[in-house]
């Protein structure tokens, strides 16, 4: 037991990489780590999340959660895991993103594709106590230094 909780003290004291900083949500609780680089636009309306953004404007980290809700006339009948991967992909699809990856899970999915201006996006969603949180990264093909940013971003993703 003492084993568990030291590892679990470890992996939320896991730092971010040199030069970044930390966003945390005060309504919902998680937090992301931001890379170098980029700045935040201002926390949204209703304090969901917010999108950071590069100097240049070509570099975007959107990070967001929201209740699941009812919903009439859709198959899943909600807003859940299931309802926001088939919407994201459609949404995708309809802005001529193509796909390349789809792997999905028990309460999580990714999704990540190019567009037709040669950027690459990256969307990861995970449901957890009827709350779905998710984030959307995106940076210009080729650009080594954010295509490796990815998996730290993704790692630093920190639910409550």
């Amino acid at each position: 037991m003492f084993l568990s909780a030291l590892v679990s003290l470890l992996v939320v004291a896991a730092p971010t990489p040199e030069g970044w900083s930390t966003y945390a949500n005060e309504r919902y609780g998680y937090t992301i780590g931001i890379p170098a680089g980029l700045e935040g636009q201002g926390e949204s309306g209703n304090g969901d999340g917010q999108e950071f953004k590069s100097a240049a404007g070509d570099v975007s980290l959107k990070v967001w959660a929201a209740q699941v809700m009812e919903l009439e006339g859709e198959p899943e009948g909600k807003t859940n895991l299931a309802w926001q991967r088939r919407t994201s992909l459609a949404r995708w699809r309809k802005q001529g993103i193509r796909v390349t990856y789809q792997p999905k899970g028990k309460g999580w999915f990714v999704l990540s594709g190019e567009d037709a201006k040669g950027r690459v996006l990256y969307l990861k969603h995970v449901e957890k106590d009827g709350v779905l949180y998710g984030f959307e990264w995106s940076h210009p093909q080729g650009a080594r230094t954010w295509q490796d940013a990815t998996g730290a971003i993704a790692k630093s993703f920190k639910l409550p």
